[in-house]
C-alpha cells in the first residue's frame, strides 16, 4: 500500500476529529486596578513604607517555600488571581493549588489562567470544566487546532510547524495586582520538592508593589493577544454544574488524603508559612524592571531579534565590571555567546556558569549542544560548574524531610552582575529560549538580593554539590580533554569522563551532536 494511499485514508479521520477554533470569540480584560488595600496588601505591610518607585522582594529558593507563597496568595486574594504557565501538572501539588484557585473563585475572586498548549491537550475536559466556572477563565496560548489524539496533533504540527514550534515558556503568579511570583518554576511536584525520582533546584522571586503592576501589564499583553484562545471552545457540549461540583469534590478529597502527609506538615511548619500567617513577610527593597518577550515573538523573524528579552539582558550582563554569575540549566551558548562571555573574561571579569552535568540534565539531548562549547569557554577564562545529580548533602536532606528525592537537577535561571544587579526569570541560555519561546524575568537593582543569590550560587557550585570542569592540560594545553573534580569525605575526586553516566548514555549524546539542525531546536 503506497504512502499516498495511506494518507488519503487518514485525512478523513483527521477532518472529523475535534478541533479548536483559533478565532473563538473572546473579550478583552485587564488587571484589576489597585484601588484599595486587600488582605494581600496586609501580608506585606513593610512594603507600604518602601521608597518611592521601589518594590519589595523575597527570594524563594526552597521548593516548600515556593509552594507556600503561591498557596497563601491564592488563599488571601480578594479581587484577582492571574496565572501564566508553560505547564501545570495534575499531580499532588498541582491539584492542591488548583483547589486553592477554585476556592478563590467560589468566594468571587476573578481567576485568569493562561496556559501554553504543549502539554494541555490531554486535559481538555478538565480545563473546560474549570473554565465553565463563572469566575474562572482559561485561555490556551498558541494551541493545536486538532485535539483528538497524538496522530491528529502530529498532523497539525506537520501543517503548522512554523507556528507550533514557538511556545510560551513564561511563569507568573499574580494576586490582586499587588504581589507576583516570577521565576523558573512551573506547577508540579518536581518544582516543589515532592517528586520521588528527581526534584529541581530552582529559584523564584516574590515581588510586591510597582514591579507586580508591571508584571500584570505583561500578563495582559499575552492574555489579550490573538495567540491566547479561550478554552470555552474545547468541547462541543458545555460542562454542567454537576461537572464542576464533581471536580470540587475530587479536589477536597485529595486535600484530605494528603492532610497527614510529611509534605503537608512541612508546608504548615515552614518558617515562611509563619511569616505569612503573622502578616510579617520579610522583604528586601529595590528598583526593578520586568523584561518580557512580546507575544508576537510567535511570528517573529531574525529581523525582530532586537526586541527579544535576551538582547536587553545581554546589554546589562555586558556591563559587568567585576563579576558575572550565570545559572542556566540548559546552557547552549553558541558561537555568539562564547565570544561575549570570553570577551568579558578577557577584560578581567570573573565569569562563572552553573549548569547541569549530563547525569543531572533531565533533557540529555541538550547536553550534546552544550558539550561542544566547553573547551572554548574554558580556554577563554570562563569557569564552568556542573551540578551533581546526587551527593551526600542531597541524600541527607531527603532523609531528614522524609519526602522528595536525593536526586536533583538544576532548573534555576538567574544572573548576578557585580553583586549589585540580579535577574531572575524563565529564560534558559539556549537557542529555543532565546529565539523561539517567549520568556519573562525581573531585573532587580538590589545589592542585598544580589549578594544573597551570589551566596546561593557559591553553595550550589561548590565541589560538594557540583563538579569543577577544567581542561586536563590547562587553558594553554593543546588537548580539549576535560576533568571533572568533586569533593567527597573531605578530599577531591577526579573524573576523566562524564561522571555518574553509562557508556551508552555518553555514546547516545555524542551521536546526537551530529544531528542536523539539532542546536537550533534545543
Amino acid at each position: 500500500m503506497s504512502v499516498r494511499y495511506c494518507a488519503w485514508l487518514v485525512l478523513p479521520l483527521l477532518a472529523a476529529c475535534q478541533t479548536l477554533d483559533l478565532d473563538h470569540p473572546r473579550e478583552a480584560s485587564v488587571a484589576m486596578p489597585d484601588s484599595s488595600p486587600t488582605a494581600v496588601h496586609q501580608l506585606f505591610r513593610p512594603a507600604a513604607s518602601a521608597p518611592d518607585g521601589e518594590s519589595g522582594f523575597r527570594l524563594l529558593a526552597d521548593g516548600v517555600d515556593a509552594f507556600v507563597a503561591r498557596a497563601w496568595l491564592a488563599r488571601t486574594a480578594a479581587r484577582s488571581l492571574d496565572l501564566q504557565y508553560y505547564m501545570i501538572n495534575a499531580d499532588d501539588t498541582g491539584r492542591l493549588l488548583v483547589g486553592e484557585l477554585l476556592a478563590a473563585a467560589d468566594r468571587g475572586v476573578r481567576v485568569r489562567i493562561l496556559l501554553d498548549d504543549i502539554y494541555a491537550a490531554s486535559a481538555d475536559r478538565a480545563i473546560a470544566i474549570l473554565d465553565s466556572h463563572p469566575h474562572i477563565e482559561v485561555r490556551l496560548f498558541n494551541p493545536w487546532t486538532r485535539r483528538s489524539g497524538p496522530l491528529a496533533r502530529a498532523f497539525d504540527f506537520v501543517l503548522n510547524a512554523g507556528r507550533l514550534n514557538h511556545r510560551m515558556h513564561n511563569k507568573l503568579f499574580a494576586a490582586d495586582g499587588y504581589a507576583v511570583i516570577i521565576g523558573g518554576r512551573n506547577i508540579g511536584d518536581e518544582y516543589f520538592d515532592l517528586k520521588t525520582q528527581m526534584n529541581f533546584r530552582d529559584l523564584d522571586v516574590l515581588a510586591v508593589g510597582p514591579a507586580a503592576v508591571a508584571a500584570s501589564d505583561s500578563f495582559d499583553r499575552y492574555w489579550n493577544s490573538k495567540w491566547a484562545v479561550p478554552a470555552a471552545g474545547l468541547l462541543d457540549h458545555a460542562p454542567t454544574a454537576d461537572d464542576i461540583e464533581a471536580v470540587r469534590a475530587t479536589l477536597v478529597a485529595h486535600r484530605e488524603r494528603l492532610a497527614d502527609s510529611a509534605y503537608v506538615h512541612a508546608l504548615e511548619k515552614s518558617p515562611i508559612a509563619a511569616e505569612f500567617a503573622s502578616a510579617a513577610v520579610d522583604l528586601e527593597f529595590g528598583a526593578a524592571t520586568v523584561l518580557a518577550d512580546d507575544p508576537s515573538k510567535v511570528e517573529a523573524t531574525d529581523a525582530d531579534r532586537d526586541s527579544f528579552l535576551i538582547e536587553r539582558l545581554q546589554q546589562h550582563a555586558g556591563d559587568a565590571e567585576r563579576q558575572l554569575l550565570i545559572s542556566s540549566p540548559y546552557f547552549v551558548p553558541g558561537k555568539r555567546g562564547v565570544e561575549a562571555l570570553t570577551a568579558l573574561a578577557a577584560d578581567g571579569v570573573d565569569v562563572s556558569v552553573l549548569t547541569n552535568s549530563l547525569a543531572a540534565n533531565d533533557v540529555s539531548i541538550v547536553h550534546s549542544g552544550y558539550a561542544r562549547y566547553r573547551a572554548a569557554l574554558l580556554r577563554g577564562g570562563v569557569h564552568l560548574h556542573e551540578l551533581r545529580v546526587t551527593s551526600g548533602l542531597t541524600a541527607r536532606r531527603r532523609d531528614r524531610r522524609l519526602f522528595g528525592s536525593e536526586f536533583v537537577s538544576l532548573h534555576a535561571k538567574y544572573f548576578v552582575i557585580d553583586q549589585r544587579t540580579l535577574f531572575v526569570g524563565s529564560i534558559n541560555l539556549d537557542p529555543r529560549s532565546i529565539e523561539r519561546n517567549t520568556e519573562i524575568g525581573m531585573l532587580i537593582d538590589s545589592p542585598q538580593l544580589a549578594a544573597r543569590v551570589a551566596r546561593l550560587f557559591r553553595l550550589a557550585s561548590a565541589k560538594t554539590l557540583s563538579y569543577d570542569v577544567t581542561l586536563r592540560d590547562g587553558p594553554e594545553g593543546a588537548s580539549d580533554a576535560l576533568v571533572w573534580t568533586s569533593e567527597d569525605l573531605g578530599g577531591d575526586v577526579r573524573y576523566t569522563r562524564e561522571p555518574d553516566t553509562t557508556w551508552w548514555k555518553r555514546f547516545a549524546v555524542w551521536c546526537a551532536g551530529f544531528l542536523p539542525f539539532l542546536e537550533s531546536q534545543i
